[in-house]
Order: C-alpha cells, then sequence, then structure tokens
C-alpha cells in the first residue's frame, strides 16, 4: 500500500530502511509519555531495526509508516482482536514532534480505518487513550471515533493511575452512525 497524503507526505508500508527515521523522530519524551510502557526509551536506531523485522514478518498488512519522501516520520496500525472480539481491531498511531498540529495524522487514520474496513472486513475500529493525550483524542473525533467510556484509574503509568478513554469507530457500510 502506498497511499499520498500530501504533496510530501504518504503512508506506506514498513521498509528497513525505516529504522533511522523511526529512531530519529519516535526518541522523545513527549511521543513516549502517551505511549504504553512497552514503548522503548531510548527508542534506538537497533530496537527501530527489530520493530520493523518483526513486523514485516508479522503485521505487513496492518502496519504502516507516515513517511516524507526522505524518512519514515512515525507508523499507524490496526491489531486484529481474536475469538469473539475477531471483526474488530485496536488502532494506534504516532508522529514525530515536529508533524504535529499538521492534520497529517488524522488523514493518516482516516486511510487505514478504511483500508481496515473495506480490505480486512473490520466492523470496529477502537482505540485506548490516556487522559491527558488530548491531541490523540482531537483526531480520533475527526476521524469519526465516538467516545465509548472511560475506565477510571485503568492506566498505571510512571507510578501513576490515569483515566483510560475509549473510542470506537464502526463500519459506515456496515452499520450507521450513531449521534
Amino acid at each position: 500500500m502506498n497511499i499520498q497524503l500530501t504533496n510530501e507526505i504518504s503512508l506506506r508500508s514498513l521498509l528497513y530502511g525505516d529504522a533511522s527515521g523511526l529512531a530519529k523522530h519516535g526518541d522523545n519524551p513527549n511521543i513516549a509519555v502517551n505511549q504504553r510502557e512497552s514503548y522503548p526509551v531510548p527508542y534506538t536506531i537497533e530496537y527501530a531495526r527489530q520493530w520493523i523485522q518483526y513486523a514485516k514478518e508479522n503485521e505487513t498488512e496492518h502496519r504502516f509508516a507516515i513517511a516524507t519522501n526522505k524518512e519514515a516520520i512515525g507508523e499507524v496500525s490496526f491489531f486484529v482482536q481474536g475469538d469473539v472480539h475477531r471483526d474488530s481491531a485496536e488502532i494506534s498511531f504516532w508522529i514525530g514532534e515536529e508533524y504535529w498540529s499538521q492534520g497529517i495524522v488524522t488523514q493518516a487514520v482516516n486511510c487505514i480505518a478504511e483500508h481496515a474496513f473495506k480490505k480486512q472486513g473490520i466492523k470496529r475500529l477502537f482505540a485506548d487513550v490516556i487522559e491527558y493525550n488530548m491531541g490523540s483524542q482531537k483526531v480520533l473525533i475527526k476521524c469519526g471515533f465516538q467516545l465509548e467510556g472511560v475506565l477510571r484509574k485503568n492506566i498505571l503509568k510512571n507510578g501513576k493511575y490515569y483515566d483510560q478513554f475509549v473510542y470506537a469507530r464502526l463500519n459506515d457500510d456496515d452499520y450507521p452512525m450513531l449521534h
């Protein structure tokens, strides 16, 4: 998959050469604070190489680079759930701080949602967002996700408990949007 988001930015499959860009843009405490604790700090090029290898072997159809013509600047992915939740997927995303508030992630999330719905048969996409991550909440709302609930003090991060906001978007072709 290769989708042009702007004149300079595309959404495409991860490449082995993306390690330096992912490490450069991902090694940022302002990004890590919004991620799960499994997100590496520091985000090294060695980790990026291992991550790309894993993604190419296991998640080729579900994980994509947000990239300029020169380098990867972030990622967007969806993780298909199992068993009775097999038609549901969790979406996640991040982008280098210098690209925040430019509408790039909003476009990427919309493209991945359409890909998940139309090409992968997903019926429901959801995202878990830590309470203070207002940027991600705004992206999700702009992309048609609705707040389904708040799990109070459900996230333990850096020794402190936070609320978890759960957003979801249903496949418009299968279910009418709720207003």
